[in-house]
C-alpha cells in the first residue's frame, strides 16, 4: 500500500523546464520528478496545463497518493518507462493482441459494433480469427506478425495509454479503436464488459460490480484524456 504524504507546496506554476522547449510542474518553481529521477515535462502544453491543475486541485495541508494524481502517474509511465525502452510495454501489448478477448464472440455483444471494428482492423492490416468457443484461440503467425507491426509502429503516447486500456479491457483492438474514434467510449467500455453488463441485467444490481466497473472507465476515460492532451 502505497503511503500517503501530505502536500507541502503552496504554489503550483507550469512552465519552461530544461533548453528542449518542454513545458514541467513547478511546486514553488521546483520541478516535479517522478520516481526513478525523471522531470515531469511534457512537449504538450495542454497537457502540461492539466498536470499543473491536477496538482493544484490537491487542498493545502490534505494529504495524497498517486490516485490522487492519474494524469501525473500515467505521464510518469510514458516518461520513465516507454521512452527509455518501449520493449516491456510492446511485449505486454502483444500478449493481448494475440488473445484478444474481442476474438471470443458472444451473445451480451453488440455484433454490429463487434464487425464495425473488425472492418476498421482489416484497414490497418489486422484480420484476427474468432470463435465462438471458450477454450482458447490459437491465431495464425500472420496475425501475430501483424500485431507486431502494429505496435512496432506506434507512438510512445499511444503506448501508454494502451497500456492503461488494454490490460483494463482484455483486448488491443478495441481500446485501439477507441482512440481512433472509431467507436465512441460509451460503446467500448460497455463492450469490454458486455459479460458483466448482461449480469447485471439478469441479476439485478450488485453494488460491488457496479463500482468495480465504474473505476475501470473511469482509468479508461482519464488514460483517453492523456492521449487527447498529448496532441494539443
Amino acid at each position: 500500500m502505497v503511503q500517503a504524504r501530505k502536500r507541502f507546496w503552496k504554489h503550483v506554476t507550469v512552465g519552461p523546464v530544461g533548453d528542449d522547449g518542454q513545458q514541467g510542474v513547478l511546486l514553488d518553481g521546483r520541478p516535479v520528478r517522478l520516481p526513478a529521477g525523471a522531470v515531469l515535462a511534457v512537449s504538450s502544453p495542454a497537457l502540461a496545463h492539466a498536470l499543473g491543475e491536477e496538482w493544484q486541485q490537491i487542498a493545502e495541508g490534505a494529504h495524497f497518493t498517486p490516485d490522487d494524481l492519474v494524469l501525473t502517474r500515467i505521464t510518469g509511465s510514458y516518461i520513465e518507462r516507454i521512452l527509455p525502452d518501449r520493449t516491456a510495454t510492446e511485449a505486454v501489448l502483444y500478449g493481448y493482441g494475440i488473445d484478444d478477448n474481442l476474438c471470443y464472440q458472444s451473445e451480451a455483444q453488440d455484433g454490429a459494433l463487434v464487425s464495425r471494428i473488425l472492418t476498421w482492423a482489416a484497414e490497418q492490416g489486422l484480420h484476427p480469427d474468432m470463435t465462438e468457443a471458450v477454450m482458447p484461440l490459437e491465431q495464425p503467425e500472420s496475425y501475430k506478425e501483424a500485431v507486431k507491426a502494429t505496435l512496432a509502429t506506434m507512438g510512445p503516447a499511444l503506448l501508454a495509454t494502451l497500456g492503461v486500456m488494454v490490460p483494463i479491457m482484455g483486448s488491443l483492438l478495441l481500446p485501439f479503436a477507441l482512440v481512433r474514434g472509431i467507436v465512441s467510449f460509451d460503446d467500448a467500455v460497455h463492450l469490454a464488459h458486455a459479460d458483466e453488463h448482461q449480469q447485471l441485467t439478469k441479476w439485478g444490481h450488485d453494488k460491488e460490480l457496479a463500482c468495480q466497473l465504474e473505476r475501470k472507465n473511469a482509468d479508461i476515460a482519464d488514460a483517453l484524456r492523456f492521449y487527447n492532451l498529448m496532441q494539443g
